[in-house]
């Protein structure tokens, strides 16, 4: 039989080797036939697989002949339309389900992977895509399954976004999506375009060196820093200040909001809002030793700080996002929060002005001069009732204004219409 080992006839040492052959012969045929009558009957994979598949069996049609059940999957998959639109709107997970189980979608997969894990990352998250693209990341990128060239050399093909990219994209995206929403639970409203702010900003807190981040901030390519990125993302500061210095509910001071945007990521801030990451003295000890250099430290009022016994962190690690590469043997390196509010003061924006205004944002709407409710508010009592009144009208306003004038200023201008505030 087909893939039975030949049997194997041993001799024993004293036999004689120049025995007959014809005995030879003969004790070698009856030996395989007794195994070859003795081997298990093997059953082909493929009839196997037939007897024992429950999936749809073949039909017969009019003719008489067999014809297949119609399968929408299979028809989805080899439809040269439908197929791009079907795998777009697929979950990621869902992506990642076929690729591995299904050998056609995996193979069309491959043939157009380029468009096709671009256009899927883009419909899930759009602004994602748009700013982390696949071409600044080599490390997720593979060699293109269909060999395609790159710059025309045929030995070489080129880059293509793998999955790990996309996989890359949405956690990112849902990052920023829930920090601005633990925000916004607390009554930290943003303007819409701030999602994209701080996507850009994470872009800024990877980058190693100096003169790249000086670099990329100066930029005025709307895929950079414009003006309005820069308010917004100062905005977002004074927004997480609050949060932080809130007497009730804040974790910390205003200088908290500095030290995690000087992370590597802005994981930390999310774990932190979330509460999967707490605060204490020797955690947050070791966070500000790792993130600003010595000179900042003060250690002569502050020797606890120093490396020894009361602090077990190496020297070695002392002002490690400082510096350049993440190694403080490299030269000084300033954080992605100092080179965005340096820009602003370069371009001469004068952000300042607008400090009280990024307060107010959220909470009183400028139009009704209406407060606006808090989702706090509704979490546990449902009878919680918001105060109607926000800011006061023009003419409480102007009212007030004349007051102020006559008590200070000793000026009666009832007649006058006062100036508004």
């Amino acid at each position: 039989m087909k893939g039975l080992k030949r049997p194997v006839d041993y001799l024993d040492e004293d036999e004689d080797e120049d025995e007959d052959q014809d005995l030879e012969t003969e004790h070698y045929d009856s030996y395989s036939a007794f195994i070859i009558a003795s081997a298990p009957r093997v059953i082909g994979r493929h009839r196997h697989r037939l007897r024992h598949w429950r999936g749809p069996s073949a039909t017969k049609g009019q003719d008489g002949q067999k014809k297949a059940e119609f399968n929408i999957f299979k028809a989805i998959v080899r439809h040269p339309n439908i197929f791009f639109q079907f795998a777009m709107r697929l979950s990621p997970d869902t992506m990642m389900d076929l690729y591995a189980i299904d050998k056609e979608f995996h193979w069309r997969l491959n043939k157009y992977s380029t468009s096709i894990i671009h256009d899927h990352a883009r419909y899930h998250a759009p602004d994602a895509t748009d700013i982390f693209t696949w071409d600044q990341f080599s490390r997720l990128c593979i060699s293109d399954p269909t060999l395609k060239p790159m710059d025309g050399r045929p030995h070489l093909a080129r880059d293509a976004p793998s999955l790990r990219w996309t996989k890359m994209v949405f956690f990112r995206d849902a990052v920023v999506r829930e920090i601005l929403t633990l925000l916004a639970a607390e009554g930290h409203r943003f303007p819409r375009a701030v999602k994209r702010v701080l996507m850009k900003y994470w872009v800024l807190m990877e980058v190693q060196h100096q003169k790249e981040r000086e670099a990329f901030v100066m930029a005025r390519a709307p895929h950079y820093w414009t003006d309005v990125d820069i308010y917004l993302f100062q905005m977002f500061l004074v927004k997480l200040d609050l949060h932080f210095s809130h007497p009730i509910h804040g974790r910390g001071i205003c200088g908290l909001g500095h030290l995690l945007l000087t992370q590597k990521s802005l994981t930390t801030l999310r774990d932190l809002l979330n509460g999967s990451f707490t605060i204490c003295y020797d955690r947050l000890a070791e966070i500000v030793l790792r993130t600003y250099p010595n000179e900042m430290m003060n250690l002569d009022d502050h020797p606890w700080l120093a490396p020894g016994e009361d602090n077990p962190l190496p020297e070695s690690e002392l002002g490690l996002l400082s510096h350049e590469e993440w190694d403080n043997t490299k030269p000084h390196m300033d954080s992605g929060v100092d080179h965005v509010i340096r820009e602003g003061i370069r371009r001469g924006l004068d952000v300042q002005r607008y400090y009280l205004d990024f307060a107010l944002y959220g909470y009183v709407d400028r139009k009704t001069r209406k407060n606006i409710p808090f989702a706090r508010l509704y979490r546990g009592r449902r009878d919680m009732v918001v105060a109607e009144d926000g800011w006061p009208t023009e003419e409480e306003e102007n009212a007030q204004v004349r007051k102020l004038n006559e008590r200070f200023l000793g000026e009666s201008n009832h007649d006058e219409e006062a100036p508004v505030l």
